[in-house]
């Protein structure tokens, strides 16, 4: 039963000729959630043999552009291909407005599917979404516009643990957040700078690769990826090579890569 999170882009406000908007899918156990939406990200599912069909929610951290701008095509797309089952986007205030803009604009009185905006608001670590396999919770973050990270906790499963990943895009450090995702198995932390841009990281709400290692240490999570590379740097190495002077278990999430999470079995105690 996989655990894995794909990277659909890595960059951030900017893309440039390499990189798409910073965008996931993670699939647990067969059900898939797509997590932001910037420009592309359509495009992104189609060139990796992912279904639109088979994505029921997207978790949306805040509404700045390159996180949400990919919704229009993607709505676009699913209406003409006649979806029917419904769709649910968790995401802060705020998204009813450009849903209901794009679909104005489009001269449809309805779309061919319900699309339902599931308001995301939390004050500490709050439960979103409850399925089959999967408690999905919310917590803030410390950008410039109202901005959530996303738990998801795998539902237990006979003689295994429960896996974890969280989502942690756009943020400065917030000293919160390691006890919210303690112990997460898998940590997408954004790192736009590099720690010799920490200034241009503090204005603008943002994180450097050394501190998303330090959240990830902090929190004991078993392995962190990278992402939201500001498109000022040319090359991403000196991202990872930043991060696992902190961190070891680093990896970039840049586009097309898949990450695992393994499954851990209980082992039976001696009798």
């Amino acid at each position: 039963m996989p655990l894995t999170l794909t990277s659909l882009g890595c960059a951030s406000a900017l893309p440039t000729r390499d990189n798409y908007f910073t965008a996931h899918v993670l699939n647990i156990r067969g059900r898939l959630f797509l997590l932001d939406c910037g420009e592309g990200t359509q495009l992104r599912l189609r060139q990796l043999g992912i279904s639109m069909a088979s994505i029921e929610h997207i978790f949306i951290t805040h509404l700045h552009g390159d996180h949400v701008f990919g919704l229009p095509g993607m709505l676009s797309t699913m209406h003409l291909l006649n979806r029917k089952s419904p769709l649910y986007i968790h995401a802060p205030a705020g998204l009813e407005k450009m849903i209901a803009f794009y679909f104005d604009f489009l001269g449809e009185r309805e779309p061919s599917f319900p699309v339902i905006h599931v308001k995301v608001e939390a004050d500490g670590l709050a439960p979103v979404l409850d399925t089959d396999t999967t408690d999905v919770y919310a917590f803030p973050l410390n950008h410039s516009v109202p901005a959530y990270g996303y738990l998801f906790r795998e539902k237990p499963v006979r003689k295994s643990y429960p896996r974890s990943v969280a989502y942690c895009t756009d943020t400065a450090p917030r000293t919160e957040i390691p006890s919210w995702i303690k112990g997460v198995d898998l940590l997408f932390h954004e790192a736009t700078f590099l720690e010799h841009d920490a200034e241009a990281a503090a204005k603008y709400l943002h994180s450097t690769a050394r501190q998303a290692a330090q959240t990830a240490l902090d929190a004991g999570a078993g392995q962190l990826l990278l992402g939201h590379f500001s498109s000022r740097y040319k090359e991403t190495p000196a991202f990872l090579a930043e991060a696992r002077e902190i961190f070891p278990n680093t990896e970039l999430s840049t586009e097309g890569r898949t990450f695992t999470v393994p499954r851990r079995f209980i082992l039976k105690e001696a009798e």
